[in-house]
């Protein structure tokens, strides 16, 4: 009877530790994954600033050939030259700031997915340590409830 009480409360407990190193595990591999998601968010505000670095400098090459052509055309199609020049500067600045916010908006939902894979794994992993305190709890209580029926 001893005996049997006592492969109860070591089952328990073996029952115990492992569903504690699986809340561990599962922390580590949310930490993993939103630690990609962190660096996968820097890379995409990192491209973003690049190509808005580029395409300010289209942007000028663009105003620069707009210009020029203003300067060699005797005849003016439609509107006043700044008026055109004008109306490119805001298109091509729309362009650019529109590039660059969706590049922002990109990075901010994976830093937003990071955290709740990180808060999501670290939740699962309480819930399994506290479990592993029920299973633990209940193979004493069978060992004990073994010794008592002895």
């Amino acid at each position: 009877m001893i005996t049997l009480a006592a492969t109860s409360a070591a089952a328990g407990a073996a029952s115990a530790s492992a569903q504690k190193k699986s809340a561990e595990a599962t922390r580590q591999a949310a930490d993993a994954n939103a630690a990609t998601l962190r660096n996968e968010a820097d890379l995409q505000k990192q491209t973003g600033m690049e190509n808005a670095k580029r395409m300010q400098q289209d942007a000028a090459r663009q105003m620069g050939e707009a210009r020029l052509d203003a300067a060699q055309s005797s005849l003016l199609r439609e509107g006043s030259v700044p008026l055109r020049e004008q109306a490119l500067a805001t298109r091509l600045q729309t362009r650019i700031q529109d590039e660059a916010a969706e590049a922002m908006r990109n990075a901010q939902s994976l830093y937003n997915r990071a955290n709740t894979e990180q808060y999501m794994g670290r939740s699962n992993a309480r819930a399994q340590k506290t479990s592993a305190m029920g299973t633990l709890l209940s193979g004493f209580a069978q060992g004990g409830n073994t010794l008592l029926k002895w």
